[in-house]
Parts: structure tokens; C-alpha cells; sequence
């Protein structure tokens, strides 16, 4: 019996998806200027939701679609430009969604590609001791 580990899909975990994220900055808050630019992003979006946890996946497939669908718009075109902002506007709600579970999760605007807070550290408690007279007394916060 043997195993193939380079076939398992990339875990959809939180953890999993920032540190992709953290793979993909600074160029994912990026402008995009050109169809090379276009075709680099639309790459990052795709394997951000091979990674993408199932609380987000729905609206970052939109998020990712959505920029498919744009990669692909002939900007002469007005009636497809149309279409892209209509689509846009209802991909709102799904681009809040993200933005805000990655800033809670990741500490990243997606939108900047900026950390912004600083990292999450664990935390320790520590009990107080005091000193009275030669006795020894721990008091628990």
C-alpha cells in the first residue's frame, strides 16, 4: 500500500488560507494595468480559494468569478462593461463578507494587501504572588 500526499487537496482550514494569503502579498492588493496584471490576479484568487474555509468559500468563489468574467470583458464593449459593474454591485455583499473575515482571521486588508494589526500572540496568564510576613499566598487573577 502506498500513499499519494502530492494529490490531496490543500486543507480549508483558516490558517491554511492566510498563510496562502501571506504567499500572494503584497502583489494581491495590487493594481491591475494591464491583461498580464489581470491573468496574475485571477491566479492569485483561484488558489486562494483552493484554501478558501467553508464560512467564506461561497462569496470568495463569486469574489473569484468575478474577476474570470472580467479577465475576459473587451472594454470596448458597453454592453459587457454594463454587465461587469451590474455583477460588480452584487458582488458587494460577498466582497464585505471576505474583507472581514480575513481582517479578523488573517489581520490583512485584502483589499490594500496590508497587514493591519499586528500578530495575534497567544496569551499567558499569570498568577500574582504576594509576601506577607514570611508566609506565601498565590492570589489567581
Amino acid at each position: 500500500m502506498f500513499a499519494l500526499s502530492g494529490c490531496a487537496a490543500p486543507a480549508r482550514t483558516g490558517s491554511s488560507f492566510c498563510a496562502q494569503l501571506g504567499r500572494e502579498l503584497p502583489a494581491i492588493g495590487q493594481p491591475m494595468g494591464t491583461s498580464t496584471d489581470v491573468t496574475a490576479m485571477v491566479n492569485r484568487y483561484e488558489r486562494l480559494l483552493k484554501r478558501a474555509p467553508l464560512s467564506i468559500e461561497g462569496d470568495f468563489a463569486i469574489l473569484t468569478g468575478l474577476l474570470q468574467d472580467a479577465s475576459k470583458v473587451d472594454p470596448t464593449d458597453k454592453d459587457a462593461l454594463q454587465e461587469m459593474a451590474d455583477a460588480t454591485y452584487a458582488a458587494n455583499q460577498s466582497a464585505l463578507n471576505v474583507r472581514d473575515w480575513v481582517k479578523s482571521t488573517c489581520a490583512v486588508d485584502i483589499s490594500t494587501g496590508l497587514n493591519i494589526d499586528p500578530p495575534r500572540l497567544p496569551t499567558t496568564t499569570v498568577a500574582a504572588t504576594t509576601t506577607v510576613v514570611g508566609t506565601t499566598s498565590t492570589v489567581a487573577p
